[in-house]
């Protein structure tokens, strides 16, 4: 009896302590990164082995393993055990890469062999811990494929891989689980993780909230457009949506729901919103900085050509929200509790300074890299402007573990699409797969379109829009590109239905998660969230043909591309909503809602038609109201 006495004491105590080895872990690993930007990283594999070695044993040691729903002794020696071996599995790769691998002629050990399959199973595991089941599927569906790729049939046929070739591949190059996903992980993503998170650490988030709010409070329906503005500004930075709806929409929801807002609309609102953050510029939540290097053009080409797209999106939300307000008969908030601009701005206005300063030297020419360890050193520095914000040991202890742990799911995922794009490579399935996918749609790039935003789709409704976008370009831009898109639309079509899988129902994780805080049924949220975000899921497939809404053409051609392309927001909105400024007949919101397809895609003809059809459904509009002002009076 007091032997098992002892073993639950010594079980306890070490529960107690490995929240601080988790903690620990994740200020190391932020501030070796910080390091890496300021000075230089070491080698390419180091750099990618080092951050999966520091952070995904602790995958292990906060998810615990559950049998039969509950974690025993047991279970918690193997996740120590797989904490461990996946630490050294990293060291051990770190120690021999430039020995024996960094040539890639010498050809891997046994023992090389039987740690990769090891860690393979390890990086399934980890994958399933932290982002489910269904990224893990995939890249297991992957795995068969390559080994058993002469059983498939059709143009899927291939010879097969051995287990020995494919382990050495995932395992001992930077093609595998350290490919390009990992190196992107271990630059950009965990440096603005960690920028994002000194952000919010220092009072940067408070503020944008505090602005939003002072800014739109006061009219109609003001909580749900400071909703809209406040998680743009910071989905854009923190880069995960569903983070950006706790922290944001911790705030603003109830807000929502306090002036008339129904809870599924409160949190449908705040989901599509930071959703929407994810492809806005200047930062897109790092992405713009993974888009150029990945596509090899200057990051502000990029920042450019999003610009239209968020504009079009964030309008259509606002106008939706304000359009709910008049048939709901919400008002804003009384100015008295709101926030004065000009004494938010006055008090604490330099909380602008970081990203100015970020954006600006990006503009300039610096590397993304240094030019984020300069924004995280503007944060300290402007901390201190106010005794609230000052910093001290325990303010950068949080905001140096938050931005470390904030990247642990995303390293995770990224392993896991280092296998299926390691698998894609290695098969052969990438040639086949473009050239099939333009026989599927017959040369149509439309056609084509659909099929990849389907797929991007999926893929984003369990994997970071980040990892999704890695993968899908690999193998989906291609065929696009060959059938005549312009290769920047391309990308940002890509990424933004990357995005958009977690505002789809029926997974719309993001969606649900708002849900929970409004205490709303997932369902509805969802199915409200998708209807919010909507004018996402046509724009792509507007300047995939017509590159003018993505600032590809001459000054002329993009503005009028822009103002129709207003029109029809408008026209959508009104056609979705029944109401802009006004209430429409049902007959006008039919006509609004074809109005809206053909002013939205640049074209003089569709534009002509398009404002043709509007004034029709505004003459019908005031033509029934007219009418129905003669029936009040008689």
């Amino acid at each position: 009896m007091s032997e098992k006495v002892e073993v639950a004491e010594t079980t306890d105590k070490a529960e107690k302590i490995i929240p601080y080895i988790s903690r620990a872990l994740f200020i190391i690993t932020s501030l070796i990164y910080i390091y890496f930007s300021a000075f230089g990283a070491v080698s390419e594999m180091t750099t990618r082995c080092l951050l999966v070695a520091l952070l995904c044993p602790t995958i292990f040691l906060t998810i615990p393993l559950q049998v039969f729903g509950r974690k025993n002794t047991v279970t918690r020696v193997v996740d120590v055990l797989l904490a461990a071996y996946v630490a050294f599995a990293c060291y051990y790769l770190m120690w021999v890469y430039p020995i024996r691998f960094i040539d890639r002629t010498t050809p891997a050990t046994t023992m090389d062999i039987v740690i990769g399959a090891i860690f393979l199973v390890c990086v399934f595991e980890m994958t399933r811990r932290t982002t489910g089941k269904p990224i893990m599927i995939i890249a297991a569906i992957f795995l068969i494929y390559a080994k058993f790729g002469s059983y498939f049939p059709g143009f899927l046929k291939h010879a097969g891989v051995p287990w020995r070739r494919i382990l050495s591949f995932l395992f001992t190059t930077t093609e595998g689980f350290f490919g390009t996903a990992m190196g992107i992980a271990a630059s950009y993503i965990i440096m603005f993780c960690i920028f994002a998170s000194f952000l919010e650490a220092f009072g940067t988030g408070e503020w944008f909230v505090d602005v939003a709010y002072a800014m739109t409070g006061r009219f109609r329906g003001g909580p749900a457009k400071t909703a809209v503005l406040a998680s743009g500004l910071m989905g854009m930075i923190n880069g995960n949506a569903t983070s950006n709806v706790v922290t944001t929409g911790a705030f603003t929801i109830p807000l929502m729901k306090k002036v008339g807002y129904e809870p599924h609309i409160a949190g449908a609102v705040e989901a599509a919103a930071s959703t929407g953050g994810l492809f806005t510029p200047p930062i897109m939540g790092a992405a713009a900085f993974i888009m150029a290097d990945y596509i090899g053009v200057p990051y502000i080409e990029v920042a450019k050509a999003a610009a239209i797209p968020a504009l079009l999106f964030y309008f259509s939300i606002i106008m939706s929200v304000d359009a709910i307000a008049i048939k709901s008969k919400l008002s804003g908030v009384n100015k008295d509790a709101l926030p004065n601009i000009g004494n938010v701005m006055k008090e604490r206005g330099f909380f602008m300074i970081p990203i100015v300063l970020l954006v600006g030297m990006i503009l300039y020419g610096y590397s993304a890299l240094k030019t984020a360890f300069f924004a995280i050193i503007a944060v300290l520095v402007v901390a201190f402007f106010r005794k609230e914000t000052r910093p001290n040991l325990k303010r950068i202890t949080n905001a140096l573990a938050g931005g470390s742990s904030g990247a642990v799911s995303i390293v995770a995922t990224c392993l896991s699409a280092g296998i299926i794009v390691g698998m894609v490579n290695l098969s052969g399935i990438s040639q086949k797969l473009s050239y099939n996918l333009i026989q599927l749609a017959n040369g149509n790039m439309y056609i084509a379109a659909v099929i990849i935003a389907i797929l991007c789709i999926i893929l984003g409704c369990g994997m970071p829009p980040a990892a999704v976008y890695i993968l899908s370009a690999t193998v989906l831009a291609p065929p696009m590109i060959e059938m005549g898109a312009n290769i920047v639309a391309t990308h940002l079509f890509i990424f933004m239905f990357s995005c958009l899988g977690a505002v789809t129902p029926p997974v719309a994780v993001t969606a649900y998660t708002a849900a929970a805080l409004a205490k709303a049924e997932p369902a509805k949220t969802g199915y409200t969230a998708f209807r919010l975000a909507i004018i996402a899921f046509i724009v792509p497939f507007i300047f995939i043909s017509s590159p003018a809404l993505v600032m590809q053409g001459s000054v002329v051609e993009i503005l009028i591309a822009a103002i129709t392309a207003l029109i029809g927001v408008l026209c959508l909105v009104g056609a979705l909503e029944g109401y802009v400024f006004i209430k429409f007949p049902t007959t006008t919101r039919v006509i609004f809602g074809i109005a809206a397809i053909l002013t939205i895609h640049p074209g003089q003809l569709t534009d002509v038609i398009g404002l043709a059809l509007i004034a029709v459904g505004l003459v019908i509009c005031f033509a029934a109201r007219k009418r129905e002002a003669k029936q009040i009076d008689s």
